[in-house]
């Protein structure tokens, strides 16, 4: 049976892969914008995964767990959602581009959701840094969602 420490590291890599999975999406998309808002945007937001990505790999690390080689596994929906977002650059639109970030925060939202709604498997600590993450991300939804509105 698995202890709550491991539940914890488990839970904490697959956020992990989720920002992986962002700062990736988010590096793509700001390297084929061509308005600068958006380029800005988009940078904004890869700088903001780095972050997040390092704060849960420092938790990772606390708990005695292995942060460095988190890149494969089963990613799920929110990996596909990246994907999308690869392939929809592709047409170099920026249209496209928040279509496809939209997606992929709304499903990083609810990965967030899913693990907060067990805080007695997490600290007071780590259920904050969570928390903020999740607020962060959806703060950058809804400015995509507004950019959305403004450019279609």
């Amino acid at each position: 049976m698995e202890n709550t420490s491991d539940k914890l590291k488990e839970q904490l890599q697959h956020l992990l892969l989720i920002c992986n999975d962002g700062i990736e999406g988010y590096r793509k998309a700001a390297d084929n914008a061509k308005g600068i808002e958006f380029t800005t945007l988009f940078t904004d937001y890869v700088l903001q995964r780095i972050e997040y990505a390092n704060e849960l790999k420092a938790e990772i690390r606390a708990l005695g767990g292995d942060a460095d080689n988190v890149t494969g596994g089963t990613v799920g929906v929110l990996h596909r959602l990246w994907t999308d977002i690869k392939y929809k650059l592709s047409s170099d639109e920026e249209h496209a581009a928040l279509d496809a970030c939209i997606e992929g925060e709304k499903a990083a939202i609810t990965v967030y959701d899913e693990v907060l709604k067990n805080p007695e498997a997490l600290t007071p600590e780590i259920a904050e840094l969570i928390q903020d993450q999740r607020d962060g991300i959806e703060r950058a939804l809804i400015k995509a969602e507004q950019l959305l509105r403004v450019y279609s």
